[in-house]
């Protein structure tokens, strides 16, 4: 069956590069959806290793996948436990949501300062402090999701005064400590990193960015294929589904590799320019299980 290969010192050129501008000990790396669909263990064992020790995920479920690396924080985004879970914090997003949570937990604060996707307003603070208190939570932190962080605009900058607005306000409110966190991995070109504890790095230490930034980066993950089986054909057959996605202008050998779009590989429209790494061609359409290509290869590369 296809899989993927993971680079390691590429990951770590990634690491390093946003070790260099915020600090490693500022570094949580984003585990959430299987790491962007790396590989949440592979991944997890990799940070580890680098020395990263806050990390944030989806739901329970993935927390409890990379309990055995024992990460010092693993926020959960958009989950509540049934029963207390020492080893997790868990994300406010709603004022209904406090008195779902279990008692004693540790939680932080989701502000919405302009997303408008989830989170908690700054008419809600008051009440959402009250009930953090009187439902016996424990508040670790407060934090934020910026919308437009990868445009030209001033959005970004106009979230940022509004959390700095509302950090002191709630740290007005209580008299313990918590961390603060906002900056995603664009965000981190916009805001002065020294004023806050954290850094969400997410798709960039997989290698990717939308700002010049990304020059600097490497991507990490290699999509591999291996051979279902190769057919002799004429000159004048067809491939796959339909008769008009190819047609062979010669005698030629083809192969059928195990990935389709049922794998996430798109059903590509315009298939006359549609190729994989090594410049072959895809041959018809890209069924459900596999894609075909001119090639004897046992495996190859789908993108590198």
């Amino acid at each position: 069956m296809g899989y993927i290969k993971l680079n390691k010192k590429a990951f770590f050129n990634n690491l390093d590069y946003f070790s260099k501008i915020c600090g490693k000990n500022k570094l949580s790396i984003a585990l959430k959806d299987n790491a962007y669909g790396h590989g949440i263990i592979e991944i997890a064992s990799m940070i580890k290793e680098y020395g990263v020790e806050h990390i944030f995920v989806k739901n329970i479920k993935e927390a409890n996948l990379i309990k055995k690396f024992n990460f010092k924080s693993v926020l959960v985004l958009y989950d509540i436990p049934k029963k207390y879970n020492k080893n997790i914090i868990i994300s406010i997003n709603s004022i209904k949501s406090i008195k779902k949570i279990p008692k004693n937990s540790k939680v932080e604060l989701k502000l919405d300062t302009g997303m408008n996707r989830n989170g908690i307003s700054k008419n809600e603070i008051d009440l959402a402090l009250t009930l953090i208190k009187e439902n016996k939570l424990i508040l670790n932190g407060i934090f934020t999701h910026f919308c437009c962080a990868d445009e030209n605009n001033n959005i970004t900058q106009k979230q940022v005064e509004l959390f700095d607005d509302m950090i002191l306000y709630i740290k007005n409110k209580i008299d313990i400590d918590i961390r603060t966190h906002c900056a995603n991995s664009h965000g981190i070109f916009k805001v002065d990193m020294g004023k806050y504890d954290l850094a969400r790095i997410g798709i960039g230490a997989y290698g990717y960015l939308d700002i010049d930034e990304k020059k600097f980066l490497k991507p990490i993950l290699s999509l591999y294929a291996n051979k279902i089986a190769s057919k002799n054909i004429k000159k004048g057959d067809s491939i796959g589904y339909g008769s008009d996605g190819f047609i062979a202008k010669k005698d030629m050998v083809v192969s059928n590799y195990d990935i389709g779009y049922g794998d996430g590989f798109l059903r590509v429209g315009d298939i006359k320019k549609a190729k994989i790494s090594n410049g072959k061609k895809i041959l018809g359409r890209v069924s459900m299980d596999s894609f075909s290509i001119a090639s004897k290869d046992k495996k190859v590369c789908v993108f590198n």
